[in-house]
């Protein structure tokens, strides 16, 4: 196939007349394309786990019993307690052998010994239970995000 002279001339080409709409539509998306990479990797915002677990009385302590999934059970220990939007000290006192299958995931019962205020001291008391993971960035989150749907 033989192209038109038009196609292979340089000066054409470099010279050739482009639409004003095009070209404001091309700067338009470029420089929205520039303020989301910005913000993607400036903007620090927090994450947050939630688990809802009930209290039980065990040898006359209180302790904590929470659902967690398989994969969150060792960050478990770095994340921050959040009842009430106060912070509260815990510590990991077991993990169950059995497994439980809740909304088609793999989940261990965790106890937990936390210090908490009187009124939450009640046994079968159904507390709602937040994990502060930290802060991260949008690119952070969309690389980790990306990393779990390839694999």
């Amino acid at each position: 196939m033989i192209l038109p002279k038009m196609y292979n001339n340089f000066y054409y080409i470099i010279n050739k007349k482009t639409s004003l709409v095009i070209i404001a539509w091309l700067i338009t998306l470029i420089i929205f394309l520039i303020i989301f990479l910005i913000i993607a990797f400036n903007y620090k915002y927090n994450i947050y786990k939630t688990y809802l677990g009930y209290i039980k009385q065990i040898d006359d302590d209180f302790y904590s019993l929470i659902y967690v999934e398989k994969d969150e059970i060792g960050f478990l220990s770095n994340y921050k307690l959040l009842i009430d939007n106060q912070n509260i000290e815990f510590e990991i006192t077991a993990i169950s052998k059995e497994y439980y299958v809740i909304d088609n995931n793999l989940c261990y019962e965790v106890t937990i010994k936390a210090k908490l205020q009187e009124k939450y001291l009640i046994e079968n008391n159904i507390l709602n239970f937040v994990f502060d993971t930290g802060q991260t960035t949008i690119y952070q989150n969309l690389r980790k995000e990306l990393k779990q749907w390839l694999n």
